[in-house]
C-alpha cells in the first residue's frame, strides 16, 4: 500500500474482499499536505512500514535508501530518492517480471501530479532545486514507454 489516506479501513476493505493481505505500508514522504492512515494501516495489519532513511520521524517506521529493491514474488519495486517536495521524498520504480525484465510504471508520490508538480516550499527553502534534480536528472530519463503514475492532482490536498 502507497500512501494511504487517513480511512484505512477502506484499504483493509478492499485487500480482504481481493484476498490479499498488505505486506508493506509505504509512505513516499511525511504529509505536510494530507493526513496519512500509513503507521495506522501498518499496525493494523502487521505490515512493515516504509519510509525514506534519513526522514525526520518521531515514530518507529523501517528506513528504505536509494536504490533498495523490494521484491514481493514476481513484482520488484525500486526506491528512487526523488527531494524537492519534501527532503524525504521518494518515487517507487515497479517491474512485473511477469510482464518481462523492464520496468512496468513508477509511483510518482507528489514530486509528480496530474497538471502540477509537488510543492517545494512546504519544508524547507531550496526545495525548489531539489524537485528541479529529481525531475530532470531522475524521473525524466527514465525510459518513454514507462506508465507514470502521479500522487495526486493539481490542488488536491
Amino acid at each position: 500500500m502507497v500512501d494511504p489516506l487517513e480511512n484505512v479501513d477502506f484499504y483493509l476493505r478492499e485487500a480482504e474482499q481481493a484476498g490479499l493481505e498488505i505486506k508493506y505500508v509505504i509512505d513516499t514522504h511525511v504529509h505536510a499536505d494530507h493526513i496519512s492512515g500509513a503507521r495506522e494501516l501498518a499496525e493494523r495489519t502487521g505490515a512493515k512500514f516504509l519510509l525514506y532513511a534519513n526522514t525526520p520521524a518521531a515514530y518507529a517506521f523501517t528506513p528504505v535508501e536509494d536504490g533498495e529493491q523490494i521484491v514481493l514474488g514476481n513484482t520488484v519495486i525500486e526506491v528512487m530518492h526523488t527531494p524537492g517536495h519534501t527532503p524525504e521524498h521518494i518515487s517507487l520504480l515497479v517491474t512485473d517480471h511477469r510482464r518481462g525484465p523492464e520496468p512496468w510504471f513508477v509511483l510518482s508520490g507528489h514530486t509528480l501530479m496530474i497538471g502540477d508538480i509537488g510543492r517545494p516550499d512546504l519544508v524547507v527553502e531550496d526545495g525548489a532545486n531539489d524537485l528541479y534534480h529529481s525531475i530532470f536528472d531522475r524521473l525524466l530519463n527514465l525510459p518513454d514507454y514507462l506508465e507514470v503514475y502521479p500522487g495526486a492532482f493539481s490542488g488536491s490536498t
